[in-house]
């Protein structure tokens, strides 16, 4: 009974061995373990939290019982200051992800750099930040081609 189990065990390795060598000798090929997404919960979904959420674990008394538990996240509501809109946004962050913002330079680098800010208010504030960064662009180029075309004609003048 044992050794068929054994047996069993080494076949399954041996599929998830195969199907990740196929997997990468041909990217077009659904990768199992690829494509499953890590489960996050809707309370995540809405602010920034990191990468963080809640956990199950156990308290253990001296007498070494376990009980269940849950490890929540340490979340708050904060406003943080974003330089390209000039304005507070409020969010539901983690300590984490404040000191997160700190490490990237700012609330602006965070947003455009995490692959955390992907729904709820993250998202909100990362398409809001990315749409004044390309009208900015564009009012830059216009200053730039106007600044250019007068120069172009002062330089005429002068000749």
């Amino acid at each position: 009974m044992l050794s068929s189990t054994i047996r069993a065990a080494s076949r399954v390795t041996l599929l998830n061995r195969s199907t990740t060598l196929a997997a990468v000798a041909n990217p077009f090929v659904a990768n199992p373990f690829v494509d499953s997404v890590r489960y996050r919960s809707s309370r995540s979904r809405r602010g920034l939290y990191d990468g963080k959420d809640i956990r199950s674990g156990n308290n253990v008394s001296f007498s070494e019982r376990k009980t269940k538990r849950k490890f929540k996240p340490n979340v708050f509501i904060k406003r943080v200051y974003s330089e390209v809109l000039d304005e507070m946004v409020k969010f539901h962050l983690t300590a984490a992800t404040l000191r997160s913002i700190d490490k990237a330079g700012g609330l602006d680098n965070y947003l455009v750099k995490t692959r955390h800010a992907t729904e709820g208010e993250g998202l909100v504030a990362k398409t809001r930040i990315l749409e004044r960064l390309e009208e900015l662009e564009v009012t830059s180029t216009e200053v730039d081609s106007a600044s250019v075309e007068t120069n172009k004609t002062a330089g005429d003048i002068q000749v």
